[in-house]
């Protein structure tokens, strides 16, 4: 007769006595099973958060030869105040269109970073993508909030072209901001542990982003000594309050239930 016809029974098996009376008062682990253990909430386990930044890259590299062009005219746009146009510098749609995809990227990074920033708040994973692209929005309307700020002192206390040199200042600050996030921003989302020191190097980056298109602002408007003062209500109003309710305002988006 086969072996392979007998059939065995959990009885048949031997076992010492000290198996068998622990058997009698509660059934084996393979019974029972394992505890299963909570996934953590990260955005790098998160599709909708994935899916930004690779719509962002992806939108980046198929543009990236008018990304070269812009590139060129960035160190000028940054901290030039000549005044002679150059006939080399013409604008053209598509040139607009890959400055709003690079702002575009400023925007994705900045949001991941704020919500790295409150990563501690206790977030429910079905509303990790809205918390993020909420901050996005945020990050979107501060730098509307930074352009419109420009265009009305550029028209109040300038002459049409030195408002155009400080508009094309923010935009090169800002595009440039957002290439160097790009390392915050993705090695703290794939690498938690280094989410502090990412953070760090961010606010660093930020500040002498505004540091250098202060610089220019200050340039251009500055004329005689009574002008200091101007400038210094301009720094409380433009660049510190408008900062801290920024901040506020991330702190809200993310306990928000």
């Amino acid at each position: 007769m086969s072996p392979f016809l007998h059939t065995s029974h959990e009885a048949d098996a031997p076992s010492s006595p000290v198996d068998r009376q622990l058997y009698t008062t509660r059934p084996p682990a393979w019974q029972s099973g394992v505890a299963g253990v909570e996934r953590p909430v990260t955005p790098a386990t998160d599709s909708g958060v994935l899916a930004m930044v690779v719509a962002v890259i992806v939108m980046i590299g198929l543009n990236m030869r008018h990304v070269k062009r812009i590139f060129r005219s960035l160190p000028q746009d940054l901290l030039s105040v000549r005044r002679r146009s150059n006939a080399f510098d013409e604008h053209t749609a598509n040139e607009t269109r890959v400055t709003i995809l690079q702002l575009l990227q400023l925007w994705v990074y900045e949001g991941l970073l704020l919500f790295m920033w409150l990563r501690d708040t206790p977030i429910s994973e079905s509303g990790l993508t809205t918390r993020v692209a909420m901050l996005v929005g945020l990050a979107c309307a501060f730098y509307l909030f930074q352009l419109g700020n420009c265009m009305t002192i550029g028209y109040v206390f300038a002459d049409k072209l030195s408002a155009t040199l400080w508009r094309r200042g923010l935009n090169a600050s800002q595009i440039t901001l957002g290439w160097a996030l790009t390392v915050p921003a993705l090695v703290s989302l794939f690498y938690p542990g280094l989410t502090g020191d990412m953070l760090l190097l961010a606010a660093i980056l930020y500040i002498l982003s505004r540091i250098c298109y202060i610089y220019k602002g200050f340039r251009i408007f500055y004329h005689k000594f009574p002008s200091l003062l101007y400038f210094i209500l301009y720094l409380c109003t433009s660049e510190i309050i408008p900062v801290i309710i920024t901040c506020l305002l991330a702190v809200e988006i993310c306990v928000k239930s």
